[in-house]
């Protein structure tokens, strides 16, 4: 395996980590899926591995791979390690297997994550102390005055109102801006798409984003700090941030993190199918909105 570079920063030190943030300062890197996946798998634990063996289809383990191998190798220059030292504990809240959201334990212990991805795109959010929730979805065409199908699980009439108020060529991505904000915060809270996003509504899409109010009202649910977040022409993005008034993101150049001379090159466009999921639902769950890229997260 090729060996990474030395991290190029000075750690940042987690000492501070149990006070209270106004705002959190959440690091984000890209990449397309990689081309060759199973030449990074020295970086993968036993479980990581095992999970790599279950995908049937070599774009789901590039990007899978892809995930890890971003989270590792960006945690590992924050905190001042090698990426081969970040170890993540990932657990099912539903059925309990050994998938779902990762945490970083050990040297990356106190720092949170959230990986996604959509068409040639996967991305990692970072931050320190604050749970977080990102997502990214790339734009897909759309024509025609009705919206896509998909967002009557999405939109409460308030948003729905809201995108009926634009023009009708802004209407698909004013949608799929709710989208990516709407599963930031489920991300986040760690509810993940069981939650109906039509239990909540948000500010307008063409308005900073802020979650207004939970339906039915419940002070006791988390009102997450949100940001828009833009990794490209044809890419939505959003982050969420639990337990911080707002959060702040910044996005790197993920070329810093890969051994000298390598490049990843984006795929081609196929042409889009748009689809509510491709992903089974896990035991006991019932049919929620999924993705518009048709792919679990």
């Amino acid at each position: 395996m090729t060996p990474f570079p030395a991290a190029g920063s000075a750690p940042v030190l987690a000492g501070g980590a149990d006070a209270p943030q106004i705002a959190a300062e959440c690091h984000i890197w890209s990449l397309p899926p990689l081309p060759h996946p199973s030449s990074w798998f020295g970086l993968l634990d036993s479980s990581e591995l095992l999970r790599c063996s279950s995908f049937a289809h070599e774009l789901d383990l590039a990007r899978f791979v892809t995930g890890r191998m971003l989270a590792k190798t960006a945690l590992a220059s924050l905190v001042g390690t090698s990426p081969e030292a970040i170890r993540f504990r990932t657990r099912c809240t539903e059925c309990g297997g050994p998938h779902g959201k990762p945490h970083a334990v050990g040297a990356g212990a106190g720092w949170e994550l959230s990986i996604s991805h959509s068409g040639d795109i996967v991305a990692v959010a970072i931050a320190l102390g604050s749970p977080l929730g990102l997502d990214v979805e790339q734009a897909e065409p759309w024509s025609g005055p009705e919206l896509p199908p998909e967002y009557e699980l999405v939109l409460t009439p308030v948003e729905r109102a809201a995108v009926e108020a634009l023009p009708e060529e802004r209407r698909a991505r004013a949608c799929l801006t709710y989208w990516t904000r709407k599963e930031a915060v489920l991300k986040a809270t760690g509810e993940g798409l069981n939650t109906p996003m039509t239990d909540f509504t948000l500010s307008g899409p063409e308005e900073p984003p802020t979650l207004l109010t939970w339906h039915p009202p419940d002070a006791t649910r988390p009102v997450p700090a949100l940001a828009d977040v833009r990794l490209g022409e044809d890419c939505h993005g959003a982050v969420a941030a639990l337990g911080v008034r707002s959060v702040l993101p910044t996005v790197h150049s993920s070329a810093e993190l890969l051994p000298a001379g390598q490049a990843v090159k984006r795929r081609p466009h196929a042409h889009p199918v748009r689809i509510i999921s491709t992903e089974r639902p896990p035991p006991g769950s019932t049919g929620r909105a999924r993705s518009p890229a048709g792919a679990p997260h």
